[in-house]
């Protein structure tokens, strides 16, 4: 068959003898392209197209949108593979105008007589009507489970014939203290003694065939709020009220039936109190309510003694619509039309009013009334009840009128606010932040308000909100927000749970504040801090410098001298001025210039003194970590400077090295200075009575930074001075 046309060789009309008249759409599709061969007027009416528009032109060209959704793929499958298929109810829209319906298509290859595959044959039926009972029958089964899942009775199920319980409710095993795995797969003649149930009497059990679930299983029977005593494992008898009934399947048979039974110790109670059995009826029914009623099936008053005792209103003054008198003025219209459209249609009425007490007050009620129908289906009367939901409502209108103070504030802060539900999504956010992000709430949900973050800042802030909400506390973050113009600006981000009585959580409330200007201010002080540590270290490279000039300078004018005494005293200077220098070396390395790192100071020591000692052996050790304050290390550098030139000049030629140490212990900064001969008299000592202006020095210095010295003696004629210093907390506060 050419592609570009209609069919010269098959023969449509066979198939055109019985589609003309079938009421399911057909059509016949030939070539790859799958252009129309035939539409018979099923199909016509369906699509809204004549056939002669649809002859000849292609699938796709005709119904893009079948195209566009995949739907032509499976009949061109039939024509390749020449097998037959049938696709399950698929959504199609064969009117662009109309509302997509479900449709069952089963396509069929057309053969010619040498068995060549010359077209396809469609026919579609509409499957609507049942996908849609599908979804009810799913919906009546998850509304099944979460009745026999929360509904606080007790709910058992039990298929025919055997009355075999099939399901419990877990309100049902908690009321008879059983395990599911006891009850379930039993048949009639088990449940009264597993359930341990008992005549009204308490001491006779029941028989399986007088049961209600039995009873509504076997013989069809409804039965309605019986009272059984059920006996518990702990001893407990409970009365239970009972009402079951059978279940039929599509053709009218039992196929199975339900019981609802809840406990009704404390109904019991109040019945014993009740002489007869209206009375009982009445303290049931009215449990909870302000009135009870009935009406005629016209509507009219027929029993209203409640409505007459709350209202005041007389049985003439109520009756026909004059009961509407009593409702408040602003509910009464609404009320009316309600009622009408419930006796106009037959169905339930249920509305929510104002009523008039008899002392004047309104009082908010619930009413609801349903309609009781004889075997033909006729309404036979109305039985109604207003219930009291004052508390609600005032707590609702109390509620709603705190939403709008809270807006109202929300509106005039001067911050950005938001609010979101439970799970974080977006349901108010305040003029301010729609006009900052550029974002109306429509736009802001599904994750939409993440575009308003700078990229740098969306992921943190978004696992730290995520956080949030799975853990339930108090939200804080620093981020930058766009604003309408495209700008960013730095907010402060925070958020808190609402919660309600129980400790749920209702929603998420929370404000974003400007912080632009303080974000500005410190990046200010952070560059000023730096320019001034910059300074700092400029400073202290240029006083080491000066110190280090000053000491050569000493050096040099030591070397023109020819006086021993003074001499000696011009490189004792030499040596305190190189000392400070090399302290201030070790401050300009620290990382904050106001702690020195020993370990640096002691090595500047050293070398410093191997300047004025050629060929010296100094050696030091200390923690990397080991810090002083500025303050005292500068001190401390003297005093090691001058024990280390004391040590070399008393040290003999080819004697062993002389060691610079510090370390901590017991939290207690030792430094130390170890070398050969005794080069810091003991100060009881002759010699020590007559010390130089170095030993002077060393103990005036020590006791300025809260230093004990002790001399130690060390083995062939060595010494070991050591110097204790306070941690820093107790030094500053001897300061």
């Amino acid at each position: 068959m050419p592609d570009n046309g209609r069919p010269t060789a098959p023969d449509i009309e066979p198939i055109r003898g019985f589609a003309e008249g079938s009421p399911n759409p057909t059509v016949v599709f030939g070539g790859p392209a799958q252009r129309f061969l035939y539409a018979n007027p099923a199909f016509c009416l369906a699509a809204g197209r004549e056939a002669a528009e649809l002859l000849g032109l292609s699938l796709a060209a005709a119904f893009p949108d079948l195209a566009a959704a995949g739907h032509l793929a499976a009949l061109e499958q039939v024509r390749l593979t020449g097998a037959a298929r049938r696709t399950p109810g698929q959504p199609l829209r064969l009117r662009p105008d109309a509302v997509p319906g479900f449709w069952e298509i089963e396509a069929t290859p057309l053969h010619d007589p040498q068995g060549a595959i010359w077209g396809v044959l469609a026919q579609l039926r509409d499957v609507t009507a049942q996908q849609a009972a599908l979804r009810r029958a799913e919906a009546a089964q998850a509304t099944l489970d979460a009745l026999f899942d929360h509904i606080p009775e007790g709910l058992l199920l039990a298929e025919a014939p055997e009355a075999r319980l099939i399901r419990v409710s877990a309100h049902g095993l908690q009321l008879a203290g059983l395990e599911a795995a006891a009850v379930l797969g039993q048949e009639a003649a088990l449940h009264p003694a597993t359930w341990q149930v008992f005549r009204p009497d308490g001491t006779t059990p029941a028989a399986p065939e007088e049961l209600p679930l039995t009873r509504a299983v076997r013989r069809g029977e409804t039965v309605r709020q019986e009272t059984w005593l059920l006996r518990r494992r702990d001893g407990t008898v409970v009365p239970i009220l009972c009402s079951a009934g059978p279940i039929h399947d599509a053709a009218g048979r039992i196929s199975g039936g339900i019981l609802v039974c809840r406990d009704v110790t404390d109904l019991t109670r109040a019945e014993a109190a009740l002489a007869a059995s209206e009375a009982r009826y009445r303290a049931l029914v009215e449990a909870g309510a302000l009135a009870v009623w009935t009406t005629a099936p016209d509507g009219r008053l027929l029993h209203g003694a409640d409505w007459a005792e709350f209202t005041g209103q007389a049985p003439a003054e109520a009756a026909g619509w004059g009961w509407l008198d009593a409702v408040h003025p602003e509910d009464r219209e609404r009320v009316r039309d309600a009622w009408a459209a419930a006796l106009a249609l037959g169905r339930a009425y249920d509305t929510e009013y104002r009523l008039r007490h008899a002392d004047g007050d309104w009082r908010w009620t619930a009413a609801r009334a349903v309609p009781l129908r004889d075997t033909a289906g006729r309404v036979i009367e109305w039985v109604g009840a207003n219930t009291d939901i004052d508390l609600r409502k005032r707590a609702e209108q109390a509620l709603l009128a705190s939403e709008d103070r809270f807006r109202t504030l929300a509106e005039a802060m001067p911050h950005l606010v938001w609010q979101t539900d439970a799970r974080g999504e977006p349901e108010y956010m305040n003029q301010r932040l729609r006009r900052q992000a550029g974002l109306d709430l429509a736009a802001a949900r599904h994750g939409g308000w993440l575009a308003m973050l700078h990229p740098e800042d969306a992921p943190a802030l978004s696992l730290a909100w995520e956080a949030a909400l799975e853990g339930g506390g108090d939200y804080e973050a620093d981020t930058r927000l766009r604003g309408a113009d495209g700008g960013y600006r730095w907010f402060q981000v925070r958020g808190a749970p609402v919660r309600d009585a129980a400790g749920r959580i209702r929603h998420w409330v929370g404000t974003c504040t400007d912080m632009e200007d303080r974000h500005r201010a410190e990046d200010a002080l952070r560059e000023a801090l730096a320019a001034q540590q910059a300074l700092a270290r400029e400073a202290e490279h240029r006083i080491k410098n000066s110190l280090q000039l000053v000491a050569a300078l000493l050096r040099l004018q030591a070397g023109r001298m020819e006086e021993p005494a003074a001499r000696i005293a011009l490189e004792a200077a030499t040596v305190r001025v190189q000392a400070v220098a090399e302290a201030h070396r070790a401050l300009q390395n620290s990382p904050d210039l106001k702690h020195v790192r020993l370990a640096d100071m002691l090595h500047e020591l050293a070398a410093g003194a191997a300047v004025q000692h050629p060929g010296a052996d100094l050696r030091t050790e200390a923690p990397e970590g080991l810090t002083l304050d500025a303050e005292r290390a500068i001190p401390l550098a003297l005093i090691l400077s001058e024990l280390v030139a004391k040590a070399l000049r008393h040290a003999e030629p080819g004697a062993g090295p002389v060691r610079l140490s510090a370390r901590l212990e017991e939290g207690v900064l030792l430094a130390m200075v170890e070398g050969q001969g005794r080069f810091l008299p003991d100060e009881d000592s002759p010699e020590g009575r007559a010390a130089s202006l170095g030993a002077t020095v060393i103990r005036a210095l020590s006791r300025q930074i809260g230093a004990t010295l002790a001399t130690e003696l060390t083995g062939e004629g060595g010494t070991r001075v050591v110097l204790r210093l306070a941690p820093e907390e107790a030094a500053a506060e001897a300061g």
